[in-house]
């Protein structure tokens, strides 16, 4: 086998590679976001030009006439093409996810089956056409657009279950954790690096130039991932014999020997995995997607800022999300491989945490008014807290069942991306005029009510551990061995005690 030397390690650039794809796929996720705020006419449009202020609804000043304070931004009534309802323009956000939530359960098994190299890099490339296209498809019909959108969510929806896979397969034991956190922290770089260029290229170039321009890197990536990843480290023609030996001897043993099918009943019915995806449904669903989808949406109706401003400020609480996910990870392996804390107790550590955290901050935007800079303060605080939470939840799959990371990834996922969906469409419900405080105040102080619910959930039924449907046959028996062994010690001491007893009584007697 031919050797290649290289700048990094064969698992490393395997990580890094996973790190900017999931980084590309949702920067045209949060894209759609910004372009709505340009291409839809508010049911409060009215005001988008003075600074008028509705008394009734509390709408807050325009900004831009704040000293020290830039309006970039070309004037709402050249860029707002379409006269869409609140309802309307949630539903087509919700788009992505109704295709995600189609598409999440044959994922995980596609992945778990037939693993997870060209799941990934089929999917993101699927993204990335459709993206391309959406200009073209928004100028036709709202139907089309829809679809575009529909179908970009089908496609997406094979990363985090194919990575979940392809970790397992290249990661040691003692990293696994790290570079999964490492890989799944490119969905928060992804957003802060995705509004920080849509509201440039936007504000610059025009709405359409940003689906053409991030469409075009994601194919690029997906074109890249097909020639330098590999399935397995013994595909890989330039691992070293040494690098491979590592992977290979210290990786979980589930990898290389799998039980004769996915256990789907065992999963569904599991209490730790349904804690999983209780998590995936609150914080990393009602909470992380629903504020990942409307944070532009808040900035321009409520806070009425300009579109550069909100892809500046509206970055900055990605940036501390993607920072903290990666420093919770590092403590968490920390304090696991040190045996300051178990693994479970770790997980609803950084769960708790960072629930805590986020349902403060939401329930603190409520009330904080029209001060923009206090608002994504606190904004940054709290999507800070969903990456210390995002630390525990997106490492519990590859915990509880190694072998099928993929499918639990999935279920799990289903479950997230449904309320991805779900959420944008309540949003539409309470926010009816996209300018009230009132409405969004509603909406902040639900997503801290299940963001609370989704912690104490995994509080009482979440675990760290391998679970039993999760283990292969050797396993099994290898743990029917070792509790055997376990009982025999135990039971020698007390054997002892009852025979030393019974000759001291006859010796009495």
């Amino acid at each position: 086998m031919t050797r290649c030397k290289g700048l990094i390690s064969t698992r490393m650039l395997f990580a890094v590679m996973s790190f900017i794809g999931i980084s590309c796929l949702y920067i045209m996720r949060i894209n759609m976001s910004v372009v709505m705020t340009i291409i839809a006419r508010t049911n409060h449009s009215e005001l988008s030009g003075n600074d008028v202020i509705n008394s009734s609804h509390g709408v807050c000043p325009d900004p831009s006439s704040q000293e020290g304070f830039n309006k970039t931004e070309m004037s709402h009534s050249q860029q707002a093409k379409f006269q869409w309802s609140s309802h309307l323009q949630e539903l087509l956000l919700g788009a992505y996810f109704i295709g995600q939530t189609i598409g999440t359960i044959p994922s995980g098994w596609l992945s778990d089956r037939f693993g997870g190299k060209w799941l990934m890099g089929v999917g993101a490339g699927v993204s990335a056409l459709m993206n391309l296209a959406a200009p073209l498809a928004v100028e036709v019909s709202v139907p089309l657009f829809f679809l575009t959108r529909f179908i970009s969510g089908i496609a997406e929806t094979t990363s985090f279950p194919a990575a979940n896979t392809l970790v397992t397969k290249w990661a040691p034991e003692n990293e696994r954790t790290k570079i999964m956190l490492f890989i799944t922290s490119g969905s928060a770089l992804g957003c802060a690096c995705g509004l920080t260029l849509s509201g440039l290229v936007c504000s610059q170039l025009g709405w359409e130039a940003s689906f053409y321009i991030f469409g075009s890197l994601s194919l690029a990536w997906a074109l890249l991932w097909s020639v330098v990843v590999y399935e397995e480290p013994s595909d890989h023609p330039c691992i070293s014999r040494k690098e491979r030996e590592l992977i290979e001897t210290q990786r979980i043993r589930a990898c290389d020997k799998k039980t004769s099918s996915i256990p789907l009943c065992s999963i569904f019915i599991s209490p730790r995995a349904a804690a999983y995806s209780i998590c995936m449904l609150t914080l990393a669903g009602m909470v992380s997607l629903t504020l990942m989808t409307n944070i532009p949406l808040f900035l321009k109706r409520v806070l009425r800022l300009d579109i550069f401003n909100i892809g500046l400020m509206g970055a900055l609480p990605y940036y501390l999300f993607w920072l903290l996910m990666l420093l919770a990870s590092c403590f968490s392996d920390f304090v696991i491989h040190r045996n300051y804390l178990t693994k479970t107790q770790t997980r609803k550590l950084m769960i708790n945490t960072g629930a805590v955290i986020t349902a403060g901050s939401l329930i603190a935007i409520s009330h904080a008014g029209c001060n923009h800079r206090f608002v994504v303060a606190l904004m940054t605080t709290g999507m800070g807290g969903v990456g210390i939470a995002y630390s525990g939840i997106f490492a519990n799959p590859s915990d509880l069942a190694p072998a099928f990371a993929g499918t639990v990834c999935a279920v799990g996922n289903l479950l997230s991306v449904a309320s991805g969906f779900a959420g944008p469409v309540f949003v539409g419900f309470m926010t009816e005029d996209q300018s009230d405080p009132n409405g969004w105040r509603t909406v902040f102080y639900t997503t801290a009510g299940f963001c609370l619910a989704g912690a104490c959930f995994f509080q009482i039924f979440g675990s760290g551990e391998v679970q039993s449907w999760a283990m292969t046959r050797d396993e099994v028996e290898d743990e029917k061995k070792k509790n055997k062994v376990d009982d025999e010690f135990n039971v020698q001491p007390v054997i002892k005690d009852l025979v030393a007893q019974k000759v001291a009584k006859d010796v009495i007697v």
